[in-house]
């Protein structure tokens, strides 16, 4: 068992690193193989198992549009791998996670659901929420979907080497949209929430704990297996 894990850190994210990697390395499944690719512009003297790819500092909402073109160049890199997991720079375990309730191995995709929508917070409370119902895009969903669960672009990854096709679609799609001046409503996580409601049956769905957003803990009804830190203020950072 091998399992890549992803960070982008361009510009000041990269200060995220140290305790991004250790708390992964330490918590997330602990004892099987890991290689952590930390897409950057930056440098740093990293361990043997952090492969450097490098990316440009975009800016934001830019960054959005290059996020799977991005990842696709950790292809060549984790052939030998199992498992793929994007796993945003502002998120750390809060206790020790088992293979056994992150993975399912009957499921090629994986998805959290997004803790506000988990808690019919607003604009979640309606329709169409947080889902892009522009006709015009790639990500465009509609009402007689299954719109039960709204996936968080912190965390999401798949099977290798299933994921690595589930990128390419989803890269041709921002690539078409940006050819007709088309932005989704929420850039690439849009875009895998089409995916995985057309792939639902194929997409394990991970609990609200998975994202669990320190800046609305005082709402939250259930413990948390990883948090969502606030970027500014974090009370969590070590």
């Amino acid at each position: 068992m091998k399992i890549a894990i992803s960070f982008v850190g361009t510009g000041s994210y990269l200060n995220y690193l140290p305790e991004w990697y250790t708390s992964l390395k330490d918590n997330f499944i602990p004892n099987v193989e890991k290689v952590f690719l930390v897409f950057t512009d930056g440098d740093g003297d990293w361990p043997n198992d952090v492969i450097k790819i490098h990316s440009e500092h975009y800016g934001w909402p830019e960054t959005f549009n290059h996020t799977f073109k991005n990842l696709l160049k950790s292809k060549e890199h984790i052939q030998d791998c199992d498992w793929f997991l994007s796993v945003d720079a502002d998120m750390k375990p809060a206790t020790t996670i088992t293979y056994q309730e992150f993975f399912d191995d009957t499921k090629d995709y994986f998805g959290v659901h997004h803790p506000c929508h988990f808690l019919g917070m607003n604009p979640h409370n309606k329709f169409p929420g947080s889902f892009d119902t522009n006709s015009k895009s790639k990500a465009c969903v509609t009402e007689e979907m299954d719109l039960s669960v709204y996936y968080q672009g912190c965390l999401w990854g798949g099977k290798i080497p299933k994921i690595f096709d589930m990128m390419e679609e989803l890269n041709k799609w921002t690539e078409e949209d940006l050819s007709q001046e088309v932005t989704p409503v929420w850039y690439e996580e849009s875009y895998f929430n089409k995916f995985f409601i057309l792939n639902k049956e194929n997409v394990h769905t991970l609990g609200p704990e998975f994202a669990y957003p320190e800046v609305f803990s005082d709402y939250c009804s259930f413990e948390p297996k990883m948090i969502h830190l606030a970027k500014d203020n974090s009370r969590l950072h070590s």
